[in-house]
C-alpha cells in the first residue's frame, strides 16, 4: 500500500477538524475518521510480511534538511501490533462514548486528535517526529481530563500533564545528545532513529559518560509514561478524573508508549550502554508487579482500583524486557497488546456503573448482575481476563514473560511473582464479587442494562480477548520475528561471559 501510513495518521486529523466544526453530527464524523484507520491497518496487517524483521510500508520525505529532519515513517513487528491495538481501541471508545452531550464537537475531535498522536509515535523514525507526535498526545489527554474530569479535574490535569511534560523534556535534552554528538559521513546531523541508535555503538563517538546520560534520559521518560514505581504517582488521579473515554485512552494506548520507547529505542541502545542495566529494569518490573497488586488491592474506588492493576501489568512489559529471552520479550511485546484490550472493558465497566449507579465506591455496590445481566457477563469476562484466567490473551502474555523469565532469572524472584498474581486474582475476585453479586440495595432496584452501543464496544472487546487467546500466534508470531534481533546483542555478551 502507497503512503498507507501517512494516511492512516491524516485521515484521523482531517476528521478532527471536521468534528470540531461539525456540532452535534461531530460523532459520525469521528466515527468515519476512526473507521478508515481501521481498515488502513487490518490491509497492513494483512500485507504485512510475517518472516521479516525490516521496516515495512517505509515513506521518507526530507522535511527541514538544513537540520536534517525527515518526515520517515514505518512498521515492523514491534510496531503494528500496536497500531492495530490503537485503530481498535479508538473506533471502539468513539462507539462507547455515543451518547457524549457535553460539548461533543470539541469532545470527538480530541478523540480522533489522540489517535493521530498515539499512530504517529508507533510509527516515526525520525526523532524529531517521534517527539513531535509524543507531545502532541498530551494536548487531548490534558483538556479530556481538565473538560470533561470529575471533581478535582484542575489538578488532576495540571498533575498529568507536569508529570509527563517534565520527563518528556528530560528524553528531549537526551535525543539532542545523540544529534549533536554524530554527524552522517556527509558532515551533516541527522534525527534518523535508526542510524543514531546504530551509531552508539562507536566508542569514539560517544563517550561512556554522555551514553549513560543519555540512557537514563530516554529511560526515564520511558519509566514515567508506563508508568513504572515509583514514577507511577500520577496515574491514579489522572484516571479517577478522567472520563470514561479519557481513561480508556490513557491506560490502552498511553501507556503503551512507554514500554514502546523500551522496545524501539532503549533495548538496541543496552548493550552498548551497559549490559548490567537490563537486570535494573527487571528489579523495576517486579516491583511494579507487587507494589501496583497491593495497592490495587488497598482500593475502595472501582476505577481507582483498576488504574492501580495497570502499574501491576505494565511491570510484566519491564520484567520480560529484562529478562532478555526471546520468549519473554515476546510475551512482553504481547502484554503490551493484550492489557490495552483488557484494560478498556475494565475501565468502561467503571465508566458504566458510575453512570447507573451514581457511585464507584465498591462497598457501596452489590447485586447490580440482578438488574444488569448482560453487562455483569461483559464484566464478569474483563475481569477474568485481567486476572489472567486460561483462553484469554492476558494469560497467554503472562505466562509467556514468566516461562521466558524462567530461562534466565532466579528461581526466588518467580516466587515472588507468583505471590503477585495470587494478590491480583484476590482484588479482581473481591471487587467482582462485592459489585455485582449479593443482596441488592433497594436504591439500585431501576438500574437496567446500559445503552446498546456500551454492551457492542465491550461486546467486541471481550470476543477480541478471546479471538488472541485462542489463537495468539495470529500476532505473536510477528512479535517474536522482532524479538530475535533485540535479545541476540545480548546473548553475544553473555557467551562471551560479560553479562
Amino acid at each position: 500500500m502507497d503512503n498507507a501510513i501517512s494516511l492512516m495518521i491524516a485521515l484521523p486529523l482531517l476528521a478532527a477538524v471536521v468534528a470540531f466544526f461539525a456540532g452535534r453530527l461531530a460523532k459520525y464524523a469521528a466515527l468515519i475518521g476512526s473507521l478508515v484507520p481501521l481498515a488502513i491497518s487490518l490491509q497492513m496487517f494483512q500485507e504485512f510480511d510475517k518472516t521479516s524483521n525490516a521496516m515495512q510500508f517505509v515513506e521518507s520525505y526530507d522535511w527541514v534538511p538544513a537540520l536534517g529532519v525527515k518526515y520517515t515513517v514505518g512498521v515492523d513487528g514491534i510496531g503494528l501490533p500496536l497500531i492495530l491495538l490503537s485503530t481498535i481501541v479508538s473506533i471502539l471508545v468513539v462507539v462507547y462514548s455515543w451518547g457524549e452531550k457535553t460539548r461533543s464537537n470539541q469532545f470527538f475531535a480530541l478523540l480522533l486528535l489522540n489517535e493521530v498522536g498515539v499512530l504517529g509515535v508507533f510509527t516515526a523514525l525520525d526523532f524529531f517526529l517521534f517527539y513531535i507526535f509524543w507531545e502532541v498526545v498530551l494536548i487531548p489527554m490534558f483538556f479530556l481530563i481538565g473538560i470533561w474530569g470529575g471533581p478535582r479535574k484542575d489538578y488532576a490535569a495540571i498533575k498529568f500533564f507536569i508529570y509527563t511534560h517534565v520527563a518528556s523534556l528530560i528524553m528531549l535534552l537526551s535525543i539532542f545528545g545523540l544529534y549533536f554528538s554524530y554527524r552522517t559521513p556527509e558532515g551533516m546531523r541527522t534525527f534518523d532513529m535508526m542510524t543514531l541508535l546504530q551509531a552508539t555503538g562507536d566508542s569514539t563517538i560517544f563517550s561512556p559518560m554522555l551514553l549513560n546520560l543519555i540512557f537514563f534520559g530516554l529511560l526515564f521518560g520511558f519509566l514515567v509514561k508506563m508508568p513504572a514505581v515509583p514514577f507511577h504517582t500520577w496515574l491514579p488521579d489522572a484516571h479517577v478524573e478522567a472520563p470514561t473515554a479519557g481513561s480508556v485512552l490513557l491506560a490502552a494506548l498511553l501507556l503503551k508508549m512507554g514500554g514502546y520507547g523500551l522496545f524501539r529505542i532503549v533495548m538496541p541502545m543496552l548493550p552498548n550502554v551497559s549490559s548490567h542495566y537490563i537486570t535494573l529494569m527487571a528489579v523495576i518490573g517486579v516491583i511494579s508487579i507487587i507494589y501496583g497488586g497491593f495497592l490495587a488491592l488497598a482500593q475502595k474506588d472501582l476505577k481507582k482500583m483498576v488504574a492501580y492493576s495497570s502499574v501491576s501489568h505494565m511491570g510484566y512489559v519491564l520484567l520480560g524486557a529484562g529478562a532478555l529471552s526471546v520468549l519473554s520479550v515476546q510475551g512482553a511485546m504481547f502484554q503490551q497488546f493484550s492489557h490495552g484490550l483488557i484494560t478498556c472493558v475494565l475501565f468502561m465497566s467503571a465508566g458504566t456503573i458510575q453512570h447507573t449507579a451514581g457511585t464507584r465506591i465498591i462497598s457501596d455496590l452489590g447485586g447490580l448482575s440482578d438488574r444488569m445481566p448482560k453487562f455483569a457477563v461483559l464484566m464478569l469476562a474483563g475481569f477474568m481476563a485481567s486476572l489472567g484466567l486460561p483462553g484469554m490473551c492476558g494469560f497467554v502474555a503472562e505466562v509467556s514473560v514468566l516461562a521466558g523469565a524462567y530461562q534466565n532469572l532466579p528461581v526466588y524472584v518467580l516466587i515472588v511473582i507468583f505471590g503477585g498474581i495470587a494478590v491480583t486474582a484476590g482484588y479482581h475476585l473481591w471487587a467482582m464479587q462485592k459489585v455485582m453479586f449479593g443482596p441488592i440495595l433497594k436504591k439500585y432496584l431501576d438500574l437496567k442494562d446500559p445503552h446498546s452501543y456500551e454492551i457492542l464496544s465491550m461486546s467486541i472487546l471481550i470476543l477480541l480477548i478471546i479471538y488472541f487467546g485462542v489463537q495468539p500466534a495470529t500476532i505473536t508470531d510477528i512479535m517474536g520475528v522482532a524479538a530475535q534481533p533485540l535479545v541476540d546483542p545480548f546473548t553475544a555478551i553473555a557467551q562471551a561471559g560479560v553479562i
